[in-house]
C-alpha cells in the first residue's frame, strides 16, 4: 500500500473518529440539559441512547478501516480473509440498526403508537441483513474450503520455500489428517 492511502484511511478514520467524540459529546449535553430543565427528561435520554449508537457504530466503521487499510497492510487474496472483513463490517451495521430500532420503537410506542411502523420496518431490515450475512457465510464456506490456504502464498516465497524478508508466513491452519 503506498503512502498515499495509509494518509489517506488515516485521515479518513481520524475523522470518523472524531465525528464519533463530537455525537458523543452533544449526547451528553443534550441529556444533561434535559435532565437539568426537566422537560421531557426521557425522550432526551432516549435521543441521547439514540446518539450514543450511531456515535458507536461510526467509531467502529473507523477503526475497522484503520485495522484493515493502514495497520494490517495486506491486500485480500485469500476468500477467508475477505469473508472475515466483510463479516466484521456487516456486523457493525446490523447491530447499530438493530439498536437504532429498538430506541426508535420505545418512542414510538409511548409517543405515538400509530407511528411504528417505520421503526419496525428497521428493525425488519436489520433481521433481513443478519440473515443475509448467514446465507452469505454459508455460500462463502464452500468458496473458502475448496480453495487451500496457501494460494496466494506463492509471491512470498522464494524459490527456497523460505518466506521472503519482510512478509512471515503465516501457519497453515490445516491439521496434520489432510
Amino acid at each position: 500500500m503506498t503512502l498515499f492511502s495509509r494518509l489517506l484511511y488515516s485521515g479518513i478514520a481520524g475523522s470518523l473518529l472524531l465525528a464519533s467524540l463530537l455525537l458523543m459529546a452533544v449526547a451528553i449535553s443534550r441529556t444533561f440539559i434535559g435532565f437539568r430543565t426537566g422537560e421531557g427528561a426521557l425522550d432526551t435520554m432516549l435521543d441521547g441512547i439514540g446518539l450514543v449508537i450511531i456515535a458507536v457504530a461510526v467509531a467502529d466503521v473507523g477503526k475497522f478501516l484503520f485495522e484493515e487499510e493502514v495497520v494490517a497492510d495486506r491486500e485480500l487474496r485469500r476468500p477467508a480473509e475477505a469473508r472475515g472483513s466483510l463479516t466484521k463490517f456487516m456486523t457493525i451495521i446490523i447491530v447499530a440498526l438493530s439498536l437504532e430500532s429498538l430506541v426508535l420503537i420505545t418512542k414510538a410506542a409511548r409517543d405515538k403508537p400509530a407511528d411504528i411502523l417505520f421503526p419496525s420496518l428497521l428493525m425488519l431490515v436489520a433481521v433481513a441483513a443478519l440473515v443475509g450475512l448467514g446465507l452469505f457465510q454459508k455460500l462463502s464456506q464452500h468458496a473458502t474450503a475448496a480453495i487451500p490456504d496457501d494460494v496466494g502464498d506463492d509471491e512470498d516465497k522464494s524459490e527456497s520455500g523460505k518466506p521472503t524478508k519482510g512478509k512471515p508466513r503465516r501457519p497453515s491452519r490445516r491439521t496434520a489428517e489432510a
